[in-house]
């Protein structure tokens, strides 16, 4: 037989049955759905956080107390934590490379404005040493080194957190545990982009400033420690060098103690690592779906070989070869794969568009996840024939045309 009439055959075959052929189908269909989703929305996470740690400077070590473990992890089970100070601020000044650092230290506090509250993050910085927040001011100005009661806030206090807006001169007041104090707003920081993946308290909008000495009289503790260092180096090629030093250096203050030094790019790669499993833990997910779809067009491929037998007999009669049956099987399966994966392609390109506009979650539409959807697809179901095609072909002629 030719495969144009193969393939005419298997039509008419599908147009007499469609409910079969439907029901057969719907499991690739899914299957293949899944794939699709799964791989948009991982890949959207990928290429979301690529994206948003791509604005950081590589020029920037970050020192902080404890061992890094990764993005948002610190091992402090190794060591006790080190405890930063001004003496540290100068140990890092001096290391050779080194253009600038920064302290900071930060805690979460709640925010009072016109007899109403809320939470957000508060930061006490070095203003002197902070120009990449003061570039980012839009209404009033920055902190000084002689501002004592006085606080720069992120877009999302000054618009979103109360129902009034809080503008450059009104007063609020911060609660920290058992204390409090009242600041004046002397600037409001330009709107942060965020990605919608970012767990509460992550919002750069709702971040807030002022300066060490208002921040120890607020948290009011016997001592005062710096939380991070942002450390600027003059020439970004030579950050693995500096950080040995900064390691080497802070070691003869911090013996017993547990600190690290990282950057961007090593908190980059060890996410994007971590993405990157998710992604592909995703699309085997959807992969077990199809699995479990194959196993379907087996059973009804079957199925259809035992309502079929008087069929084969007379084709077999008629001069088909084993080669001719278990082409047409093989080619049947194989086009209904095509079939439910191109369907279960645009059913899932659908949801994925959907997910991404009405619940905000990053999702990404890739070559890749379309065509890897379609190859697993066709293979599944192809596989799938094979044993039905196999027992197909190897009826005996006579004994299938006396079949009832």
């Amino acid at each position: 037989m030719k495969i144009p009439d193969m393939l005419e055959f298997i039509a008419v075959g599908f147009k007499a049955d469609r409910f079969k052929t439907l029901m057969s189908s719907l499991g690739i269909i899914i299957g293949v759905m899944a794939i699709v989703v799964m791989m948009s929305i991982g890949e959207g996470l990928y290429s979301g956080v690529s994206s948003q740690f791509s604005s950081l400077d590589l020029d920037v070590i970050y020192v902080v107390p404890g061992n890094f473990d990764g993005p948002g992890q610190f091992n402090k089970n190794l060591a006790e934590p080190a405890k930063f100070t001004d003496k540290d601020t100068k140990v890092l000044e001096n290391v050779v490379g080194v253009k600038n650092v920064a302290p900071e230290t930060s805690a979460n506090v709640v925010v009072a404005f016109r007899n109403t509250n809320a939470s957000a993050s508060l930061t006490g910085v070095d203003p002197d040493k902070e120009t990449a927040i003061k570039e980012k001011v839009v209404q009033g100005k920055f902190l000084t080194s002689s501002d004592y009661k006085s606080i720069v806030i992120g877009q999302g206090v000054s618009q979103k957190l109360f129902r009034m807006k809080i503008t450059p001169g009104n007063k609020i007041r911060l609660y920290h545990k058992d204390r409090y104090m009242d600041f004046k707003v002397v600037g409001v920081l330009e709107e942060a982009k965020q990605t919608s993946f970012g767990g509460p308290g992550s919002d750069e909008n709702n971040l807030m400033y002022i300066t060490h000495k208002a921040m120890d009289e607020l948290i009011g503790e016997d001592n005062y420690y710096y939380g991070i260092f942002k450390v600027t180096v003059e020439d970004p090629e030579q950050v693995d060098n500096i950080i040995e030093k900064i390691k080497s250096n802070l070691k003869r203050y911090h013996k017993n103690e547990a600190y690290d030094a990282t950057t961007a790019r090593d908190m980059l790669a060890s996410l994007m690592s971590v993405l990157s499993m998710i992604k592909y833990a995703l699309a085997g997910i959807g992969a077990i779906s199809l699995v479990v779809g194959g196993i379907g067009i087996a059973n009804v491929m079957m199925l259809t070989v035992k309502e079929r037998i008087r069929e084969i007999g007379v084709m077999k009669a008629l001069g088909a070869t084993m080669r001719d049956i278990r082409m047409q099987y093989l080619l049947e399966a194989g086009v209904l794969g095509v079939v439910s994966s191109v369907i279960g392609i645009v059913v899932g390109v659908i949801i994925s568009s959907a997910i991404g506009s009405l619940a905000g979650f990053p999702s990404a539409i890739t070559p890749t996840s379309i065509l890897l959807g379609l190859l697993f697809g066709v293979l599944t179901t192809t596989i799938a024939g094979v044993y039905p095609a196999n027992k197909a072909a190897k009826l005996d002629p006579i004994e299938a045309l006396r079949a009832e």
